[in-house]
């Protein structure tokens, strides 16, 4: 028997693992991919130079405020590389007139709306909010892209942080995001994270949680879930979770998103452009070596861009709009690179959007007999980023330390 087995080895499962595993608890993490880092995928793409660049298939941009993620990095040796770009700033080509200057002074005057005002959805403030209907458009396809959702179904207090657009720095890990996954991998040793070994359920009638694996089973102590939350919705748990912990983990809404990376037959300089109309934005970056990387980075945000872009048909409708768009650039479409989120069969979603159904933050977070939850769904305000699944992964070690009084 294990003491903790922790499900998922994504930033969440690895975060609460390796701290288990630092105050020498028996730790063991099972993961249905053959990968570590679970939405944080980074790979290598063949530039036609024959040069190599990473690109990151999932989470990407490290911001202001990511302490945790900035501190293990530095404790496993690896370096935050600028962009040489800002994440937050992106100019809106497709709609003549409309600067990014002018996008940052009409985010600020919705993000102030939004604190005194009483309407249900982000789509209401902006309508109340007086901007010129351009301006206004911008506005929400710059949120609707960030959060993967559509406005009228975003509270509105998801504009104190996203509707700021000004040129703050942004920062992947140098190398890819994935290295912090393989390093926390890494010192947990490789008898402690057992990867291709989806969980099918888990039965908690016993003394013990039992975890059942195909061909087998193991048992634990305790057992931390730190899966997507839309596999955790149809993991089969006998018996069910109580009802109140049920409806807190049905009212978190999932953003949908798909991203596109296409090589550049020529280099390019730093660029960060959004398509208001087709709800997608796209950029060109730098990597650890400060060059910018030969390739086009693009992420679409929202059931309805998705839909428009035809992503289920493949990537040919969107590498279309993103050579109109991009039109200055050379794309080699040939060897453009899809990876549409809610295909993914470990996750069926993007990452947490603050919807307008109110949630309960406490019971999302709260264990269940031995079961605890982890997740960048279940990390108050972090919620949806990278930083919110350590600080999650992280929560549950310590409910477990605290909860079964281990060292």
């Amino acid at each position: 028997m294990v003491e903790v087995i922790v499900v998922g080895a994504g930033f969440a499962g690895l975060a609460a693992a390796t701290e288990l595993a630092r105050a020498s608890i028996d730790v063991v993490v099972l993961e249905a991919r053959t990968r570590v880092g679970g939405r944080v995928w980074s790979e290598s793409l063949e530039a036609p130079d024959g040069s190599r660049c990473v690109i990151e298939r999932g989470a990407e941009f490290v911001l202001s405020g990511y302490r945790a993620l900035e501190a293990l990095a530095a404790c496993h040796g690896l370096a935050l590389a600028d962009t040489g770009m800002s994440y937050y700033v992106r100019e809106p080509r497709d709609l003549p007139g409309v600067e990014a200057a002018a996008l940052a002074r009409a985010g600020r005057i919705v993000a102030r709306a939004a604190r005194g005002s009483d309407v249900p959805s982000v789509a209401d403030v902006i309508a109340a909010a007086g901007l010129p209907a351009d301006l206004a458009e911008a506005v929400r396809a710059r949120v609707e892209i960030s959060c993967a959702l559509e406005a009228d179904r975003l509270a509105p207090s998801v504009l104190d942080h996203v509707a700021s657009f000004e040129p703050l720095p942004s920062h992947r890990v140098a190398g890819g995001n994935q290295l912090l996954a393989s390093a926390m991998a890494g010192s947990l040793g490789r008898d402690r994270v057992k990867l291709g070994t989806p969980v099918a359920a888990l039965d908690r009638r016993g003394e013990h949680i039992r975890v059942i694996v195909e061909g087998g089973e193991l048992e634990a102590r305790r057992v931390i879930l730190a899966v997507p939350l839309p596999v955790l919705r149809d993991l089969a748990i006998d018996p069910p979770l109580p009802a109140w912990k049920r409806d807190a983990l049905a009212r978190v809404e999932i953003g949908h998103a798909a991203k596109l990376h296409v090589p550049l037959g020529a280099s390019a300089s730093s660029s960060a452009v959004m398509s208001v109309h087709d709800r997608f934005w796209c950029w060109t970056a730098a990597d650890g070596d400060g060059r910018v990387a030969p390739v086009l980075n693009c992420l679409a945000g929202s059931p309805s861009a998705l839909t428009r872009l035809a992503i289920a048909d493949g990537a040919g409708g969107w590498l279309a709009r993103v050579g109109a768009l991009r039109a200055n650039l050379e794309l080699v479409t040939r060897e453009a690179v899809l990876t549409n989120w809610d295909d993914e069969p470990w996750a069926h979603g993007a990452y947490r959007a603050d919807g307008v159904c109110p949630v309960d933050e406490t019971q999302l977070e709260a264990p269940v007999d031995g079961l605890h939850f982890a997740g960048e769904y279940a990390a108050g305000q972090w919620s949806g980023l990278m930083e919110g699944a350590l600080r999650s992964g992280r929560r549950a070690a310590d409910e477990v330390r605290r909860l079964a009084r281990l060292p």
